[in-house]
């Protein structure tokens, strides 16, 4: 009797330990998301809400309104700062003289798992040469996340085959 009540609580252990599992996503299975906070950094609503724009115009994920409805969260810290940069060249004999004041965008973002488990993270900042800091951000952001959740569903159903 000891031994059949020593067996069902392995089994009953094990079960347990396998569903739990199963119930953990994976950034494959993520396939709604809702855009949290970007913190209150100078920009920081703006690079949120071409996050949001970003990933609906891919097609590739649905964004939502409400966490509770999404399979994960994005939330990070973004800011936007200014920059003075200035530079001087001689050829021929004449000095070329350029500088100004740019936008410098940065961010660190986390995918979220509805029991707080970090999916994906990344460090994002804009190019230099970028026309408009926020929206080079955003789109390095949504690119490099569908990348990854591309990348994962390959490496699972490689698994599988």
């Amino acid at each position: 009797m000891r031994q059949f009540a020593a067996i069902l609580l392995l089994m009953t252990g094990a079960s347990m330990t396998a569903h739990a599992q199963a119930a953990v996503p994976q950034l494959r299975d993520v396939k709604k998301i809702y855009v949290g906070s970007f913190g209150d950094g100078e920009g920081s609503n703006l690079i949120r809400s071409k996050i949001i724009t970003s990933l609906v115009k891919s097609h590739q994920i649905d964004v939502v309104e409400d966490s509770a409805s999404a399979d994960a969260v994005l939330v990070g810290a973004g800011q936007v700062t200014k920059q003075e940069s200035y530079s001087a060249t001689t050829q021929d004999g004449k000095v070329t003289a350029r500088g100004g004041t740019t936008d410098r965008a940065t961010a660190g973002v986390r995918l979220l798992s509805k029991d707080q488990r970090i999916l994906w993270a990344d460090d994002v900042s804009n190019s230099v040469w970028a026309m408009n800091a926020t929206s080079s951000i955003a789109d390095r952001i949504s690119k490099n996340l569908l990348k990854a959740i591309a990348q994962d569903a390959k490496r699972g159903n490689a698994k599988k085959d």
